[in-house]
């Protein structure tokens, strides 16, 4: 079940004499506490594969792709496009939109560090000893960025019940 179905709906102006019923978005932050305060929900890491998509890793999971609201939910992910790890093609393709060509990615440096791993410009790069420093091109970042969107936390299956349950008691609630 969507979680839209908790969520309360509020009456939307459109204009002078006509009023749509939509989905009142701000109760997001009530299950943000939600979900990181009630010590009784417990979690175990994942790791996306190449492809998935939460209602795969719901139905995974949970043996319903109707809990890809939690899989969302539980890791911050608020766009599937910009939020959750791009499978290789779509990697690739974000690439060559955003900067012209891979070949691009590959032979610009995005940030240069020192031995500690703090950013440095190019010329403090210069000075250091080779054994001192490292670079980080384009592709290496945008790469590892994608990764760290692929490790997710999983809500146990035990807890699916109280957390709809705990869900539909804090959105019944007005906002205040």
């Amino acid at each position: 079940m969507s979680i839209f179905t908790y969520y309360p709906k509020i009456a939307y102006k459109v204009d002078d004499y006509n009023f749509l019923k939509a989905i009142d978005i701000n109760v997001v932050t009530k299950i943000k506490d939600f979900l990181t305060q009630y010590r009784s929900i417990s979690y175990s890491p994942y790791v996306v594969n190449n492809g998935e998509s939460p209602d795969f890793i719901s139905y995974k999971f949970y043996e319903d792709p109707g809990y890809d609201w939690i899989i969302m939910l539980t890791n911050g992910v608020h766009s599937i496009y910009d939020d959750w790890p791009r499978n290789s093609e779509a990697f690739n393709e974000y690439l060559i939109s955003k900067y012209g060509s891979l070949q691009n990615t590959l032979s610009t440096t995005k940030y240069y560090y020192d031995a500690d791993k703090n950013i440095i410009d190019v010329i403090e790069y210069s000075n250091l000893a080779t054994n001192n420093r490292s670079a980080e091109t384009v592709y290496e970042y945008e790469l590892r960025l994608n990764i760290n969107k692929s490790r997710i936390k999983i809500l146990n299956k035990s807890s699916i019940n109280l957390v709809e349950s705990g869900l539909r008691s804090i959105l019944s609630k007005p906002i205040i």
